[in-house]
């Protein structure tokens, strides 16, 4: 019979021993979860979250970006109260404009065929509870549905836009050139529009055509101008252009940007500018912020979407996305607006204006900042000109609406059309002053 071998003998711990043990892991434990907390915070980790959840936050920011692309230059709220009405105050707007963006996104998912109304209806929808919005130029109403909300299937484009309720039904309206249409939607008044109404209390402002009544001056502008009841007092601004000829850092950052990869060192001058050429794609610079783009064969820019056939809300949101990226380093407190869309022959032709803290900005001779053209599902052409603008901190004096209005009898063909901008002529210091439109 074999002799069992002996156990060697083993040290049990003790109670004590056990708990020390157990308190150890747990501060690991702790300082662990507290390291890992950290380090999410970081800007690494960001990205990371980035790339493994594309439809996360980045997603979220993009889309609240695009919605800047078609906040107005004049908004107006009417409660049972009265009228609040804004306008040249880009925090404001872009605040208030967000708490009926989604609501106007759901209206323009509206179903049905719109129908024209007069302008006597126009007025009774204007003059009932609701929001009015009135934008820069007249962006297609496909394009501010999937700008503000799901998509829309409506045709024709909106100079202004209302959500109003007539007593009985939430309706859509707008106003092209000097035709009016509206469309009954599934609001609510008393769960969906009622709730942000009530937000907002009268603040004095008012349209022309109400004030025409008592005072003939205002028969001279467009009757849908809102007047303010305070003077305003805009931010003087300086502005400066990106040097691309002289300049190799600004070069380099904008090559990079606009994912040009041979860098500044392949330029070469023509005719007073540098101009590029990489996989066929001809890129042109100037010293005073002008960028131009011609494609060649390659897709250096490709618009994603289903079907050879783009839509007029893919290229402006392809547009928006390289605007913003090629500009981002050098506007300053510019913003850009979405202010026409034009179909080509094989796609659209796309229009961004500035904004100067809410207010219109003409720049140059043809008055636009950016044109940019899509077809067969990429970029094709752009022409960019690129400035930085500065408040100086310095407010100037305007006259008023009433005495800007007065001066527009010297100008009947400006049609009252009256507004607040910046003009921005290539100088290097910028005032607000009253521009008569055609």
């Amino acid at each position: 019979m074999a002799r069992r071998r002996d156990v060697p003998p083993v040290a049990r711990p003790t109670g004590a021993r056990r708990f020390l043990e157990w308190a150890k892991n747990l501060l690991i434990l702790a300082l662990t979860c507290s390291a890992v907390f950290l380090a999410l915070q970081t800007p690494m980790a960001a990205e990371v979250r980035s790339w493994m959840d594309p439809a996360g936050r980045p997603a979220q920011s993009v889309e609240r970006q695009r919605s800047e692309a078609v906040t107005p230059c004049t908004l107006a709220v009417r409660s049972e109260l009265g009228l609040y009405g804004l306008s040249g105050d880009v925090t404001g707007l872009t605040r208030d404009f967000g708490r009926f963006s989604a609501l106007l996104g759901k209206a323009l998912d509206t179903l049905g065929s719109s129908e024209t109304i007069q302008a006597a209806q126009w007025r009774t929808l204007l003059e009932a509870p609701g929001v009015y919005c009135a934008f820069q130029g007249a962006p297609p109403l496909s394009v501010l549905g999937a700008f503000l909300g799901e998509g829309s299937g409506l045709s024709g484009s909106a100079q202004s836009l209302l959500l109003s309720w007539d007593g009985s039904r939430v309706w859509l309206a707008w106003r092209e050139g000097k035709g009016y249409y509206r469309l009954p939607t599934q609001l609510s008044y008393e769960q969906d529009l009622k709730p942000l109404l009530e937000e907002f209390s009268p603040n004095g402002a008012a349209f022309a055509y109400t004030l025409a009544a008592s005072d003939e001056t205002y028969n001279t502008l467009d009757p849908y101008v809102l007047v303010s009841m305070t003077a305003s007092q805009p931010q003087i601004y300086t502005a400066l252009s990106p040097d691309f000829v002289r300049d190799r850092e600004a070069l380099e950052q904008l090559l990079s940007a606009l994912g040009f990869q041979s860098g500044a060192a392949s330029a070469y001058e023509s005719g007073g500018e540098l101009a590029l050429n990489e996989s066929g794609d001809r890129l042109r610079v100037g010293s005073q912020g002008q960028v131009t783009f011609h494609a060649g064969e390659e897709d250096r820019y490709p618009v994603t979407g289903e079907g050879s056939r783009i839509t007029a809300a893919e290229a402006a949101s392809a547009a928006w996305d390289l605007l913003n990226r090629a500009a981002g380093p050098w506007k300053g407190e510019l913003s850009f607006v979405l202010t026409g869309l034009e179909r080509t022959q094989a796609g659209w032709l796309v229009t961004f204006h500035g904004r100067l803290n809410g207010l219109p900005l003409t720049l140059g001779e043809e008055g636009w900042c950016a044109q940019i053209t899509v077809e067969e599902r990429k970029i094709s052409d752009f022409t960019l000109t690129l400035r930085a603008y500065t408040p100086t901190g310095e407010t100037s004096v305007v006259p008023s609406e009433r005495l800007a209005a007065a001066a527009l009898k010297s100008l009947p063909q400006a049609g009252g059309r009256l507004m607040l901008s910046y003009s921005d002529n290539g100088g290097g210091t910028l005032s607000a002053l009253w521009l008569a439109l055609d």
